[in-house]
């Protein structure tokens, strides 16, 4: 979903500042640049929104790239806690010493990784898809002696389930369920997550609870009814923000997972000026022309989520972009943008996207390219980089370090891991 407009619209030093320092060569292409001024301030309305709706916020950080620089950020304004996509988000985020409140609500633990989640990480709560799941966390609890509370994860139907991550029970399959997981040694389910929360309507604005949230609250009512369970934490992450937080919680929610609202980039927010600012872009250049078509690198840009649909790839819409080489005049030259066929034996690559000026834009080879919509950039192609920029807001740019999808920092001049010990490496191949 492109949010360039409102970007530069709302947050107009963030698209000068991204251009100046790809200009002065302090980021390099594909770079996500984030703005930690806005951040914080996005970060501190939704937390007050939090408190005053008596609802638990997790920080999501996956469309961020787990970047503990974002991470501590929004940390140091109250939100404590985080949610971890899968298993690499929970040990990038705990590298930092940023804590994991919930694992396993989209990419479930895989086996041999259960034992370091308990020991190590010690989330308050592991969602599970299966009952075998729960005997794998059981198993372990029970050689290392602890009690490990679960989240059933409900869907309105199969059918409904998302298609990247399907998994999860009924309303009518949860009672059972629960019977099952409850008769094991060391695990308790707690309480019930689902996704989406919400729905979002592009014609009225208006957000609604969607079948899933609505089905969580049957299997509650259902689990209190039938085994006289009180079900004390309904997660209701999806579309989680200011203006959705207190919906959930007047409707039954006790969590919520925010993730995309603390960048102001819901695709949702593309229709409205919401509450939170924008403050994430995207920078790259013009690399050549091919019969006076200008092409940008792109191997790392990934748009996703076009409205309404349950999964996107850029290929389905066009975003917009400015070019140029003047960062204080950049916003004036609006260029459409869209990325080249799709190889038909590789489907999630493409190395450069075609601008489509007009007459009145002529595009140059170095030119900087600057586009703002909803990423994902823990699983961006290509080798997408983090700029996390401080003093943006009161025009004193500084960047405090480039990182990889993944949240490590990188050193500027050869984009090496900092600290990174070459020599362990060597020696493995030397080895050989």
């Amino acid at each position: 979903m492109d949010l360039l407009e409102t970007a530069i619209r709302r947050n107009p030093e963030m698209i000068r500042t991204v251009a100046e320092l790809h200009r002065t060569g302090e980021i390099p292409v594909n770079t996500y640049l984030i703005d930690l001024d806005t951040v914080k301030h996005n970060a501190e309305i939704i937390k007050k929104e939090v408190d005053e709706a008596h609802v638990t916020a997790y920080l999501c950080a996956k469309q961020i790239g787990r970047n503990p620089l974002v991470c501590r950020t929004i940390v140091n304004t109250g939100i404590r806690k985080a949610i971890a996509l899968d298993i690499d988000g929970v040990k990038a985020l705990h590298r930092y010493g940023i804590p994991v409140a919930h694992v396993g609500h989209f990419g479930q633990i895989p086996t041999n990784e259960i034992q370091f989640v308990l020991e190590n990480v010690k989330p308050d709560v592991i969602t599970v898809f299966s009952v075998e799941k729960a005997k794998q966390i059981s198993d372990v609890t029970s050689r290392i002696g602890k009690t490990q509370d679960l989240l059933l994860r409900i869907v309105a139907n199969h059918y409904h389930a998302y298609n990247a991550i399907p998994g999860g029970f009924t309303a009518e399959e949860s009672v059972d369920v629960v019977k099952q997981i409850n008769r094991l040694d060391g695990v308790r389910v707690i309480g019930l997550t689902t996704y989406p929360a919400c729905n979002f309507n592009i014609r009225s604005h208006e957000y609604t609870l969607s079948a899933n949230f609505l089905s969580m609250l049957k299997s509650a009512r259902e689990l209190k009814a039938e085994l006289g369970i009180e079900i004390e934490h309904i997660n209701a992450a999806g579309r989680n923000c200011v203006r959705t937080t207190t919906m959930l919680a007047e409707n039954g929610a006790t969590h919520i997972e925010p993730g995309h609202a603390f960048t102001g980039t819901l695709p949702d927010m593309a229709f409205y000026d919401a509450p939170e600012t924008p403050s994430v872009c995207y920078v790259s250049e013009v690399s050549h022309l091919v019969g006076g078509s200008p092409m940008m690198f792109a191997d790392s840009m990934m748009t996703t989520a076009l409205i309404g649909s349950i999964k996107n790839v850029v290929d389905y819409e066009r975003i917009c972009t400015v070019v140029g080489d003047d960062p204080d005049k950049i916003v004036q030259n609006m260029v459409p943008a869209v990325p080249q066929e799709y190889w038909h034996n590789d489907a999630t690559w493409h190395m450069y996207c075609a601008l489509l000026p007009g007459s009145n834009v002529r595009p140059k080879v170095g030119d900087t390219v600057v586009a703002a919509f909803r990423p994902q950039i823990y699983r961006a192609p290509g080798s997408p980089k983090v700029a996390a920029v401080s003093g943006i807001q009161n025009k004193k740019p500084k960047l405090l370090g480039l990182f990889d999808r993944s949240g490590l920092l990188l050193d500027r001049k050869d984009e090496n891991p900092s600290g990174l010990d070459i020599y362990a490496v060597t020696k493995l191949m030397d080895a050989l």
